[in-house]
């Protein structure tokens, strides 16, 4: 299967989650780092794909195993259309981080939603059985519908993170970015590698990764 390509950019997404704070070209800058991924990977590996509006979104305080405990954002969302897995007509997403009136906590990398918003979502599943955005905002692609006459397109915003690569021996980081691609296409790249990875279940063989 060919490679799917963002107005004109390679499209790879960020799965093994190393989730490493590190320093980007700019002092006191920092971000979470990722390696890069296909997105025929992403397809394989994520465990629900969803089309959806976000319904609503609000952060609860979770007990930790040793006593304490952290924020997390839990984001509902309205299902238009199941791509991958089943279910009835509501998901909830479970983000590490948020705020809440007792604490405040933000990791970068992870996706935020917005009440009203259109997204197309991959989502994995924690080992307590959560459901979490797939390798950060990787797994998060925002939909932006066009005027009529123009085409609706997704959008992926990876400018909160950095991607780790080793091509050339030592560790580089690349700054994320904005990239964007028409949604009939993105769709129709991701419907071809679920029927492709039913046949050939070695399609798109990632490095690891899951939920964080």
């Amino acid at each position: 299967m060919g490679s799917l390509r963002w107005a004109g950019a390679r499209i790879a997404l960020a799965a093994l989650s190393i989730v490493v704070a590190a320093t980007l070209f700019q002092p006191r800058a920092r971000a979470t780092v990722m390696v890069e991924v296909p997105l025929e990977a992403m397809v394989r590996d994520a465990d629900v794909i969803v089309v959806g509006v976000v319904e609503d979104v609000g952060a609860r305080l979770v007990m930790l195993p040793d006593g304490g405990a952290e924020p997390h954002t839990i984001t509902t969302l309205r299902v238009r259309e199941w791509v991958k897995g089943s279910g009835g007509e509501l998901v909830r997403i479970d983000e590490i981080g948020g705020v809440t009136s007792q604490v405040a906590m933000r990791i970068a990398g992870t996706p935020e939603y917005a009440r009203g918003e259109e997204v197309v979502v991959f989502l994995r599943r924690t080992p307590e059985g959560a459901l979490r955005t797939f390798a950060m905002v990787q797994g998060r692609f925002g939909i932006r519908r066009g005027v009529p006459g123009a085409d609706d397109v997704v959008v992926r915003d990876t400018t909160s993170i950095g991607f780790a690569s080793w091509a050339s021996g030592p560790m580089a980081i690349e700054h994320g970015g904005v990239r964007a691609m028409r949604l009939a296409d993105f769709l129709a790249f991701v419907r071809a590698t679920l029927e492709q990875i039913e046949t050939d279940p070695t399609t798109g063989d990632a490095l690891g990764g899951g939920a964080r």
